[in-house]
């Protein structure tokens, strides 16, 4: 009988990130770089609480605090994540509702996440007498249970909040069921190809309306995209055909634009790709590209279930962004950082097991 069971001993732990995690940095580096330096063509300065500056910020602090979280996860550990996503449920409600509803999809995301962890947690049992050996965990703690569910119920009724946020949590659910049941997943290769698609395609839908005269009217209907956003994504693409290359400088489109210098509520494009278009050119727009592309490298380094959950998070607020302000909301990207810092966090987890030389393998191992 064993006498003592614990987790992967903490003390092998530290913190080394890989090449493409460097890459993914240090790409956010060359973003700000470049901020710089086409504020300083434009002479309009970006304020330090502007979202070019904040979001990458918060999105590199968010993947940092998730993997840290995962090792916790795995090690038995509810109560850091707990207060984390408590933190972020709060502060997500009283917002604007697409942002809210983003926060609630990222969430469920990393509900789905933690039940990939609690499939992986390997522990160790030391008998009397006997040379250390590992069993698979079989009496996992409850709290992380309870922590799993209510995770989904929170994130789901945040998602409920908004027709966009409704469309992507679907396909997100689907996959998220599928890869924990099936314990597997795409290739790399097809998942980093399929959210670069999916990615590609909204933003073409995107500068596709935004050059029409007209929409049809169940698209400019008060409950749909709304003849506002025709309004703003046409004025963004006139900024941005005045200003191809390096864009006409951060903050420049509420002022060149009518409908967003009159209304405070209509300030922003409502579409990341348009505004990074109009104010940063098309370099910034393919600095922001590259970031989500390293991102999606960098989620599906792992095994496949996970891989694909974290993927479909990241392309599914991609595609949101396109359509919305989120830029404005610093919440939503720290929730994102920390659904795929939890992603990476428990691949490294599972190399620190299998570096210990003990342990059988976890319940449930996908390939990578």
């Amino acid at each position: 009988m064993l006498s003592n069971v614990k987790q992967f001993p903490r003390g092998k732990v530290k913190y080394s990130p890989s090449k493409l995690e460097i890459a993914f940095y240090l790409y956010v580096g060359v973003w700000l770089v470049w901020l710089t330096s086409v504020s300083l063509l434009s002479g309009k300065p970006p304020a330090v609480t502007s979202p070019y500056v904040v979001v990458p910020v918060v999105l590199i602090g968010g993947i940092l605090l998730g993997q840290v979280l995962a090792l916790r996860w795995t090690d038995g550990r509810t109560l850091e994540l707990a207060f984390v996503a408590l933190a972020l449920a709060i502060l997500a409600t009283p917002i604007y509702a697409n942002a809210s509803a983003a926060v609630g999809v990222q969430l469920v995301a990393l509900a789905s996440l933690g039940i990939i962890g609690r499939q992986r947690i390997r522990s160790v049992g030391t008998e009397e007498n006997e040379q250390d050996t590992a069993v698979p965990s079989r009496q996992r703690a409850p709290s992380q249970q309870i922590l799993i569910v209510g995770l989904f119920l929170i994130g789901t009724l945040l998602a409920l909040g908004s027709q966009a946020a409704i469309a992507l949590l679907i396909p997100l659910l689907v996959v998220s069921f599928w890869a924990i049941r099936k314990c597997s997943g795409p290739p790399r290769w097809l998942l980093v190809g399929a959210g670069i698609f999916v990615a590609e395609m909204a933003a073409i839908a995107v500068i596709t309306l935004g050059i029409r005269e007209s929409w049809s009217p169940w698209l400019s209907a008060d409950d749909s995209l709304s003849s506002a956003r025709h309004t703003l994504w046409s004025d963004a693409l006139a900024l941005w055909r005045a200003n191809p290359i390096a864009g006409a400088g951060p903050g420049t489109f509420t002022e060149s634009s009518e409908l967003a210098s009159s209304t405070p509520d209509l300030a922003a494009v409502h579409s990341i790709v348009l505004q990074v278009a109009a104010e940063l050119g098309a370099i910034g727009l393919l600095l922001l590209g590259a970031i989500f592309v390293l991102g999606l490298l960098l989620v599906t380094r792992g095994p496949r279930d996970q891989s694909l959950i974290a993927a479909a998070a990241w392309t599914s607020l991609a595609v949101h962004a396109s359509i919305d302000h989120l830029e404005d909301f610093p919440v939503v990207w720290v929730t994102v950082g920390l659904v795929l810092g939890f992603s990476m966090g428990l691949s490294k987890a599972q190399r620190r097991g299998a570096m210990s030389g003990k342990g059988d393998a976890a319940q449930c191992v996908a390939r990578a």
